[in-house]
């Protein structure tokens, strides 16, 4: 295995924080949702129109799920990240760009 250049590194650290970031954007969202979720249902609970509902469940579902699914989406970006270094590994900008 040979070792990387300094533009291979540079790219697998852009492809790692963009995939950070997704986690940490996917996980914000899943969870504010979750909360959201919580509070519709406890507002219908004290109006009469729902049954009681514990936030303990509900956050410790959505929590679960959160991470989950926000790791599956930074998995997945991170995977294509490193397969496209690795598929334009070792071409010149000439071949890069379709030239030969």
């Amino acid at each position: 295995m040979r070792k990387l250049e300094r533009a291979e590194r540079v790219a697998v650290g852009i492809w790692l924080v963009l995939a950070v970031v997704v986690w940490n954007g996917v996980y914000d969202l899943l969870l504010t949702r979750g909360i959201k979720d919580y509070l519709l249902r406890d507002a219908l609970h004290r109006a009469g129109r729902g049954p009681d509902v514990s936030m303990t469940a509900i956050l410790d579902f959505t929590v679960t799920q959160a991470l989950w699914i926000s790791t599956l989406w930074a998995s997945v970006i991170l995977l294509a990240g490193l397969w496209t270094i690795r598929a334009f590994r070792g071409r010149g900008p000439s071949q890069a760009a379709g030239r030969t």
